[in-house]
């Protein structure tokens, strides 16, 4: 079957609705020192015979659970009202404001709690340190950083806040050392090896500060976006520019069109290259912070959260971290405070564009259509050199099922590209739907063909363009085939098992039909199409009590209107005979 408008992947994923299994705002945090996820039922850490501060309690508890913060805050404050010496609660809302980014809310208790030797006594710890970073306190801070434990995460971050601590103080000997002597272990050296880089840089040596780097980047079989960002800064900076562009270039041909190194591109092409500056202590405090959330992001999103939340703290201009925070809020489903987040960096010369089309795709989640589309129409006719807005804008009216506005947007998106390369595959995809969608199948079937030719066996399109071949009742040979090898890539993908059932019973094969058709139903079972063709199979093969089951089920599952008739007379008449 051709998939709904919303069966395909976005270029800029939205969130899935949470649930309540997710990790809550207690769960282990990045410096391994919250208290973990609280247990089904909490024990309560207020009298039992107080039952307003009890209620209240378990309203924080319930919210913080279901990553609720401000409630949570809300609840707990008051219950701390009737309890002002409870230090758990106070160790909850101190927890919060800093998973929030409220650093200077948090200050206040997390002073209270280190001289109270809670649990929380060593994230206390740090965010009073990080408030010295800031105040450029760094004798205060070396004491605070060497009161922590050297085990669990604080393994990993301690060295590199030290580290900048001391590169802070000019010691850059003692520094490095406390790098390399971690850097003795090579499994942590594509963590330490950078800021290496960094500090041996600040402190004049770029020719060690190289060979850290390097030694760092021979751990990466492919260097995402953080370690490109941060290696190809350097090399503009120690003039080594073609070494630069050879890593953004490296990085652009795994994500190709992407805007994320627009702006060192033109830093490399103009002449003479312009070189970006040379980073500050608190500015490399912040990249350690921002390092360690994303070498924790895979086994905990919510440590990496702190990590970031931290981060911006101590560089309050740190762009990229903004954007990868939004990205977090947006897949927790808090897509208005990712919104917000996005909006502080929308004139960012690096990151602003991918943040605006970030917030428009946000706003059409939200239901904003007319709001989305205001602002990719806006970033269309400012760069007329680019297509992703246009793309985006078209990916969107799609989804809605305005089609003419979507071959619109991706009519004049073609018309933009001078070379269409492998990456151009999807927005002819896209347009080829949305074409066939229109009933005008002549260029729908040129860009399908197209899309094939830039990206050969792409399973979605072999699976639109055979099955709509078969409704068509032509080249269904060479449908079937096409069909066939977008089933062995995408086996799991119900509407192309299905697809090859629907290719097997146009060609009379009924038991071929049946079979994968059944296997598509229990691949997708809320899909009317798929449940329909099923019914269609199952009363050719003389099984009509199932095939009206099927049409039945078919409809109610709220199937497109011109097919509404058409199966409520099958349910009444069945088939007519062949």
């Amino acid at each position: 079957m051709k998939p709904s408008p919303n069966d395909n992947k976005s270029p800029i994923q939205m969130p899935k609705r949470r649930s309540l299994v997710k990790s809550s705002l207690m769960g282990i945090t990045a410096l391994a020192v919250l208290a973990s996820t609280p247990a089904l039922t909490p024990a309560p850490a207020v009298a039992a015979d107080q039952p307003q501060r009890l209620g209240d309690y378990l309203a924080g508890w319930h919210a913080q659970y279901a990553l609720e913060a401000g409630r949570a805050i809300e609840f707990y404050r008051s219950a701390l009202k009737s309890d002002p010496d409870n230090l758990d609660i106070r160790a909850r809302i101190f927890s919060i404001l800093v998973s929030e980014g409220r650093l200077e809310e948090a200050i206040p208790l997390a002073k209270t709690l280190l001289d109270a030797g809670a649990e929380q006594a060593n994230l206390a710890t740090v965010v009073l340190a990080l408030q010295d970073v800031k105040a450029k306190k760094f004798s205060a801070v070396l004491d605070q950083l060497e009161s922590l434990p050297d085990d669990g995460v604080n393994a990993f971050s301690v060295p590199l806040l030290k580290a900048w601590v001391l590169a802070g103080q000019k010691n850059y000997t003692d520094a490095l050392a406390v790098l390399k002597d971690r850097m003795s272990n090579p499994g942590v050296i594509a963590l330490f090896g950078p800021h290496a880089a960094l500090i041996s840089e600040l402190s004049g040596d770029t020719e060690a500060g190289e060979k850290h780097l390097e030694s760092a980047l021979k751990r990466f079989r492919r260097v995402g976006l953080n370690l490109t960002r941060i290696a190809g800064r350097f090399y503009e900076r120690i003039g080594k520019p073609e070494i630069a562009r050879k890593m953004y270039q490296s990085f652009l041909r795994l994500q190709p069109g992407s805007p994320l190194f627009d702006q060192a591109i033109k830093r490399l092409n103009a002449k003479p290259p312009k070189k970006p500056a040379k980073l500050g202590v608190t500015e490399g405090m912040a990249e350690a912070l921002y390092s360690l959330s994303r070498s924790f992001q895979r086994q905990n999103p919510f440590e990496a959260s702190i990590f970031i939340r931290l981060a911006i703290y101590v560089n309050s201009n740190f762009s990229i971290a903004k954007l990868r925070l939004g990205d977090a809020l947006l897949r927790n489903d808090r897509i208005e405070d990712g919104i917000k987040v996005y909006e502080t960096i929308t004139k960012d010369p690096d990151y602003g564009w991918a943040v605006r089309l970030r917030i428009a795709r946000s706003h059409n989640f939200l239901d904003r259509t007319d709001k989305a589309a205001e602002i990719l129409k806006a970033m269309a006719a400012e760069r007329k050199e680019r297509i992703d807005a246009l793309v985006t804008l078209g990916d969107i009216f799609r989804r809605r099922m305005k089609y003419r506005d979507a071959a619109d947007a991706f009519i004049t998106a073609k018309k933009r590209v001078k070379t269409f390369e492998e990456r151009h595959w999807q927005l002819l995809y896209w347009n080829a739907a949305t074409h066939e969608r229109l009933k005008i199948w002549p260029p729908a079937e040129k860009d399908f063909l197209k899309a094939l030719e830039l990206r050969p066996n792409e399973p979605t399109v072999l699976n639109y363009l055979g099955y709509s071949w078969v409704e068509q009742g032509k080249n269904l040979d060479k449908a079937r085939t096409m069909i066939e090898t977008a089933v062995r890539k995408m086996p799991q993908a119900g509407f192309i098992v299905d697809s090859l059932g629907w290719v097997q019973y146009r060609l009379g094969d009924m038991k071929g039909a049946v079979k994968n058709l059944e296997r598509a139903v229990l691949l997708t079972p809320g899909d009317p199409t798929i449940n329909d063709h099923l019914g269609d199979a199952y009363w050719k093969v003389g099984r009509e009590r199932e095939a009206r089951f099927q049409w039945g089920k078919a409809l109610s599952l709220e199937p497109e209107e011109d097919q509404i008739p058409i199966i409520k007379k099958k349910l009444k008449e069945g088939l007519p005979e062949s």
